[in-house]
């Protein structure tokens, strides 16, 4: 470790944010699994780290969705998975203040889930591609490809007719699915939407997954799809989980791939959020006809 990156990792110690500090003395600092602040991997510092669980926790604030952050981001999450084997977590600050429970409660059965980290296996299918100094390199020491996944569903009537788009792109490569359902609802289709861009990935990979849906994101990113299944697809209400057959799969996947989740605001100026809900209108507009 370089003197420059041990005395940043100091300075950020010292002059941590107050949603940072409030997961670490509320919680992280007496978790039964021990933690640390501030870690450096290479030329990153990562937020928090668990050496037990390899899994680093990231609090992340609006530089991360401006500008060249998601970039830097997915370049961050190449090195630190690719390079160091780790799993990764994120949390917006917003969720750190307004919703504390739920991210304590999501780190608990993330760090208690993990007993190692998804093996890489060589590449049978068509996504992402193979060929060139990059399939040379995972013949001698295989790696993770990052992937980043856009999804949406739609449905006309909730029930009625749905569809579901999905694109995939890895590099300069791009695919596009989709699909529909006679009788179905916007949320199964925004699950099948994340599965079917899942299982088309012939590899364990990590996955940058965007998607508009506070459904999906929030259920994933917060926890509460674990806490369904551990409870026999029962809410903390009592209530029966709606679409438990959807969110089991989605789950394995999940548990094969490290997938990063970003929420995306839907009918917005993202040409991909856009272009996946044409997709999906499409789909249910042929069933329609």
């Amino acid at each position: 470790m370089s003197q420059l990156m041990k005395w940043t990792s100091q300075q950020l110690r010292k002059n941590a944010t107050k949603e940072e500090n409030r997961l670490w003395y509320n919680y992280l600092r007496a978790y039964p699994v021990q933690f640390r602040r501030q870690v450096v991997f290479g030329r990153f510092i990562v937020d928090f780290y668990c050496a037990k669980a390899k899994l680093v926790l990231e609090l992340d604030g609006s530089q991360h969705y401006e500008g060249n952050g998601p970039e830097y981001d997915a370049e961050r999450t190449n090195c630190l998975v690719r390079g160091y084997g780790l799993r990764i977590l994120r949390f917006t600050n917003k969720e750190v203040r307004q919703n504390f429970e739920g991210v304590c409660t999501a780190i608990d059965l993330e760090v208690k889930g993990l007993t190692h980290a998804p093996s890489s296996a060589p590449c049978g299918g068509t996504f992402p591609p193979e060929g060139g100094r990059l399939c040379a390199c995972l013949e001698r020491n295989p790696i993770m490809k990052t992937v980043t996944l856009y999804t949406d569903g739609a449905c006309s009537g909730n029930p009625g007719p749905g569809g579901w788009g999905a694109i995939l792109m890895f590099g300069e490569h791009k695919r596009e699915l989709s699909g529909g359902e006679a009788k179905t609802t916007n949320n199964r289709m925004e699950l099948t939407a994340v599965i079917k861009g899942l299982e088309a990935l012939k590899q364990p990979c990590v996955v940058e997954l965007y998607s508009d849906s506070k459904y999906v994101i929030d259920a994933l990113q917060k926890g509460w799809a674990k806490g369904w299944r551990a409870r026999g697809w029962v809410k903390s209400d009592k209530k029966p989980a709606l679409n438990p057959d959807l969110w089991e799969r989605l789950l394995e996947l999940c548990e094969t791939h490290t997938v990063n989740l970003h929420w995306v605001k839907g009918h917005a100026e993202n040409p991909y959020n856009n272009r996946c809900d044409e997709l999906a209108v499409g789909e249910w507009q042929k069933l329609k006809a």
